[in-house]
């Protein structure tokens, strides 16, 4: 049934001290939801008017109302007109009190569920993906929340933002907690830690994968990207566990920063763990195209040995397994039922995803690695299952009015981890794609450049990839992974690296596009 709380009941007394009322009943008002998109409004709702980064909510209170919000929170001099039915609030920061309202309405979901908080570079969706499978196998349902999909243990949908803003993070936990799912991993982006958007959780783990060069246009600075990663560690509590990457030295920083309880992961076996509560030593021997075998030691509080067949390549997937693992062991998984999971395991979509059949004379990857650091980790990976004598390519681009800095750092990964590299657009936004091509290709030196071809349009480059590639050969096309469009100037236009592929792959077998 659908939730229906008095509004003056709501505001009180947790937030009413924050909120004056400008004009309206509160205690003549029953709202049924809590939104900050207009577009989303649906009768009966309250809608909070903030301030975002690029426009002012008070722009759409009108709308909002004649869509059916009973009620509208904004600033405290933002000159909102409205009908005199609909009850007006205000606030010095309507969109902190809004978001505190949204978990009150829900009744703060956050303290029913189990929150795991996985952040980093690269990995987080993977990381998430496979702690769902396994949790959800030898613990209980389990749901996550991330780039690609909202999973709440039972039904998916796309994802919007990797993050979702608190407002939507209410709602979407209060969905876990009515769907039965007592747990969620949740990827932590450092936007999202910038912004407060989880500022309400109490995360019972946090999960650091490791840190490269990306998001720079947001944050300025390596040292403010981390500073950004370090929020969550710096947020959990003493009995709570924070699983982090020894073999990255921020992740070691992100041990000391924290009062949990450490779990570190590696692949030294020198490495040191006298002040943490346990480690996890990885090894990993890849099998072929298919899969690897890994091992896992793990000692202190996630004592015990897993060795499996495990269906991903690359050891930077070795990493993301043993970083599920770790997160199941602490939820109270047995390392055996882990164990016999961990074979059954499927890698989200758009990472190292195969396009290619068994009737394909090259095999073709798709891969969401967007930065120097994924990119080198993803050819790394699959160099290890390339047959001596053939040969590995890679088609990718840089985003459009992003980092720009990491452009012929992605070159430099390319020619380091490909035997032949074709440049191409990712998703432009409003730069000139052939600039940013341009770019991209400077990293390369002139004796290098018989190695590289440029070619802006992402369709024709796919094409020609798998057209021209030898018997053999296996092409990764990096960028965009699961995402099913390519953003040009201001419009979202339908693009698949999955589906371009797989028209080119079947030009290449005869049976035209």
């Amino acid at each position: 049934m659908p939730r229906v709380v008095q509004l003056d009941l709501l505001i009180a007394p947790s937030v009413a001290a924050s909120i004056d009322v400008v004009a309206g009943d509160p205690t003549a008002c029953s709202i049924g939801g809590v939104t900050e998109d207009s577009r989303e409004v649906r009768p009966g709702d309250l809608f909070v008017a903030r301030t975002g980064r690029a426009t002012d909510g008070a722009r759409f209170a009108r709308s909002a109302v004649e869509a059916g919000a009973v009620a509208v929170l904004g600033g405290l001099d933002d000159g909102i007109d409205l009908p005199a039915d609909v009850v007006r609030l205000a606030a010095a920061d309507p969109g902190e009190t809004g978001a505190r309202l949204a978990f009150a309405f829900h009744d703060h979901p956050e303290h029913a569920l189990d929150v795991v908080g996985i952040t980093g570079t690269n990995g987080k969706t993977t990381i998430a993906t496979l702690a769902r499978q396994l949790a959800a196998a030898t613990v209980g349902p389990t749901g996550s929340i991330g780039t690609v999909e909202i999973h709440d243990g039972t039904h998916a949908r796309p994802a919007h933002l990797t993050t979702p803003g608190r407002i939507e993070l209410a709602r979407t936990l209060a969905g876990f907690v009515e769907a039965g799912t007592p747990r969620v991993m949740l990827e932590v982006s450092s936007q999202g830690l910038d912004q407060g958007r989880v500022g309400d959780l109490p995360f019972r783990i946090g999960v650091f994968t490791n840190l490269s060069g990306d998001h720079l246009d947001y944050h300025g600075s390596m040292e403010a990207y981390e500073r950004a990663k370090a929020i969550l560690f710096e947020s959990l509590d003493a009995d709570a566990f924070a699983i982090s990457n020894l073999d990255d030295p921020v992740g070691i920083r992100m041990l000391e920063r924290t009062r949990a309880r450490g779990i570190g992961i590696t692949t030294d076996a020198d490495a040191t763990d006298d002040d943490l509560a346990g480690r996890i030593l990885v090894s990993s021997h890849p099998i072929d195209a298919t899969g690897m075998r890994l091992r896992l030691e793990g000692s202190g509080c996630v004592e015990g040995s897993i060795e499996a067949d495990v269906p991903l390549v690359g050891g930077h997937n070795a990493f993301n397994v043993a970083a599920a693992v770790a997160i199941v062991r602490c939820l109270g998984g047995e390392a055996a039922a882990i164990e016999a999971a961990l074979e059954r395991v499927e890698a989200p979509a758009g990472r190292l995803e195969p396009v290619h059949g068994p009737s394909d004379d090259v095999s073709v990857f798709v891969d969401y690695a967007h930065s120097d650091d994924s990119l080198r980790n993803v050819l790394a990976a699959v160099r290890g299952i390339v047959p001596a004598g053939d040969a590995l390519w890679v088609v990718f681009g840089a985003g459009g009015d992003r980092d720009a800095s990491k452009r012929p750092r992605m070159m430099r990964a390319a020619l380091d981890g490909a035997d032949h590299v074709v440049v191409t657009s990712d998703n432009p936004r409003t730069e000139d794609p052939a600039r940013i091509v341009a770019d991209v290709v400077a990293g390369a030196i002139e004796a290098e450049s018989r190695r590289v071809e440029a070619c802006v349009d992402r369709a024709e480059a796919i094409r020609h990839a798998v057209a021209t590639a030898p018997a053999g050969t296996i092409l990764v096309i990096a960028g965009k992974g699961h995402e099913t469009y390519q953003l040009v100037g201001r419009e979202r236009r339908f693009f698949d690296d999955r589906a371009a592929a797989a028209d080119a792959l079947r030009a290449r077998r005869g049976g035209g596009s």
